[in-house]
């Protein structure tokens, strides 16, 4: 692998911002913004948030302004004409800036990622709408494929090099740069040199002859000898999974619907990847795969329709079921139409999840409003029946307000849930963004006559110990960091001594001591927890005022002091959360703890 000399570089820069002047400050103003906030940034959350927002925007200024100029390319636009489109991408992406806030909605999330796929399609057929041939399409967005991959080998080496290259500055001159420096720049490439990269190998739209372009060998082992093979076996572990359910008569798991999605589109791209010689005398098993693949895609469909099925009827639509569902519905009309059709245009295959992403984004048919009134619906129906087993109320109140918003059970409450939702945000404005979604959450809880936490009975609970920061250490020799997220046991030498630290996380839940030739030492937390248990039910315990939904414990009753006879032991913690009847039961959601052992010598 050649890489390219610092003069091909410089010269591909300024071709590229000759040729797409807007997409090149795009990318470096993109850079410059990712590095900026890959460093850790000294400002507030809201801003950061804002910046991250627009990060992602300039993701679609990128690829809907590169479908632009290719559009215009294609026409031959020049001067006003082709800068009346740049500009009209600028201000529908100034639009969806201002419209989708996915830090507040989940909903906008998925938004945004239905705009970044439609747009990346957009630049496979955007300079051949209603011009240009299949093999015109196929060996210009073949060379995309192969610039792609070129930059980003390229890119994986040029990261790596470099890397090891400030590592070695570090060891060598013992120097202490920040740690952020690794993430700056794997922006500086993945962002600015890959992208720019990119551009600078995008070919002027028909300025090939396909005909005279030899089928890339490389490309045709990779599908024929790897690709389809690895399609075949995928193919073969479906079917036997729909005979196992024909055979048991059973519903099918819903990762089923993710295995044949997978399946469909890795077998689309071995298709498109090997249309070229798809009738070549020399290339049987790319023929047949190519004459067979959209056949073994009808009993699939099937079982993905059932797949699909059985969760929307059970749970309702969310965004995903959604677009889970489109996708069963676009799968059957591609089978149906290359089953059908003598043409076999492939364009149709981007074209239609362009149209198919975007069409579910935004009004009446989109996976926003279909999944918001679906879960209200059924939120009616659950607040209007007997409660048995497990409460579903909770999730699907849960979902309303973190996909969209507390506004969107209005029709269950006559307070004003716009006014007190903007006053709970402006009252906790200090707070990260999911504390104050989880004071809303418990706000609507209470309106709605749920019970405010995810066991009916408010057992899950965050407490912290008094005065946190602060840790005693007057009398003790040696301090000791424990938590029960790490390993279960650790041996640490304290002093003179081999000391070995356990956490029990079963119905023993303690923290265990163990040295040699001494008295083990156990702290058995089970009644601290069922202490506190008792308070919160009683309402003896004191909000945190910085944590929305957790309490204060007195510092003295998060002690456990211990001895034997060489230490005087204590166990002090800091933090403990979890389900606080979790020891009591079998089915448990666990209690986790931080906090410190510290060892007083005698």
């Amino acid at each position: 692998m050649k890489f390219p000399s610092l003069a091909s570089l410089s010269r591909n820069a300024v071709a590229v911002f000759k040729r797409f002047p807007t997409l090149f400050i795009v990318v470096a103003s993109a850079t410059v913004l990712a590095c900026f906030l890959m460093g850790e940034p000294p400002i507030g959350a809201g801003l950061e948030h804002k910046l991250w927002r627009l990060l992602a925007t300039c993701d679609l200024l990128l690829t809907l302004g590169l479908a632009a100029d290719l559009f215009a390319e294609s026409r031959t636009y020049t001067g006003l004409r082709k800068w009346g489109l740049r500009v009209a991408v600028f201000i529908l992406c100034g639009l969806l800036y201002a419209v989708l806030n996915p830090v507040l909605y989940q909903t906008d999330v998925v938004r945004l990622g239905l705009f970044i796929f439609a747009f990346h399609h957009l630049v496979a057929f955007a300079p051949f709408i209603k011009r240009g041939s299949n093999s015109d399409f196929w060996h210009f967005n073949k060379v995309l494929f192969l610039r792609f991959l070129t930059a980003v080998l390229y890119s994986v080496s040029l990261y790596a090099g470099l890397a090891v290259a400030i590592f070695g500055i570090e060891e060598l001159f013992n120097l202490d740069l920040p740690s952020e420096i690794y993430g700056q720049l794997f922006v500086l490439v993945a962002v600015g040199f890959n992208t720019l990269f990119f551009l600078a190998g995008i070919p002027t739209v028909f300025e090939t002859t396909p005909t005279a372009e030899p089928y890339p060998k490389g490309l045709k082992i990779f599908t024929q000898y790897v690709l389809i093979p690895l399609m075949t076996i995928y193919l073969a572990i479906l079917l036997v999974y729909e005979i196992k359910i024909l055979v048991e008569w059973e519903m099918p798991k819903g990762i089923v619907a993710t295995l044949i999605l997978g399946y469909a589109v890795f077998g689309m791209l071995s298709l498109l990847l090997v249309w070229p010689i798809r009738n070549d005398e020399g290339s049987r098993w790319v023929r047949l795969f190519s004459k067979s693949f959209y056949l073994t895609m009808l009993p699939l469909i099937v079982l993905l329709a059932l797949a699909v099925y059985q969760r929307v009827s059970h749970y309702g639509f969310t965004e995903e079921r959604h677009i889970l569902m489109a996708l069963t519905i676009w799968l059957t009309a591609i089978t149906a139409y290359f089953l059908s059709s003598r043409k076999d245009d492939i364009r149709l295959i981007p074209v239609s999840l362009a149209a198919l992403a975007l069409l579910s984004t935004f009004g009446p048919q989109s996976a926003t409003n279909i999944s918001l009134h679906s879960q209200q619906r059924r939120l009616a129906q659950l607040l209007n029946a007997p409660v048995e087993g497990t409460d579903e109320r909770q999730s699907v109140v849960t979902y309303l307000l973190e996909a969209h918003g507390l506004q969107s059970m209005q029709a269950f409450t006559e307070t004003d849930l716009d006014s007190l939702g903007r006053e709970i945000t402006a009252t906790n404005a200090e707070l990260p963004p999911y504390r104050i979604t989880w004071l809303k959450r418990d706000t609507i809880f209470a309106l709605l006559g749920v019970p405010p936490s995810a066991m009916a009975d408010g057992r899950y609970l965050t407490i912290h110990r008094a005065g946190e920061r602060i840790i005693p250490v007057q009398g003790y020799d040696y301090v000791y960091r424990v938590d029960s997220y790490g390993s279960d046991s650790t041996m640490v030498a304290i002093g003179k001594n081999n000391v070995r630290i356990s956490v029990k996380r079963d119905s023993t839940f303690a923290v265990k001591v163990e040295m040699e030739n001494d008295t083990a030492i156990v702290f058995d937390l089970v009644p601290l927890v069922d202490e506190i248990y008792q308070a919160h039910k009683g309402g003896n315990l004191t909000p945190h005022e910085n944590d929305g939904t957790g309490f204060l414990y007195p510092a003295e009753k998060m002690e456990i002091q211990r001895e034997n006879t060489h230490f005087v032991i204590t166990l002090l913690l800091d933090q403990v959360n979890g389900d606080f009847l979790a020891p009591h039961e079998e089915s448990s959601r666990g209690i986790y703890f931080t906090g410190y052992v510290l060892f007083g010598e005698k």
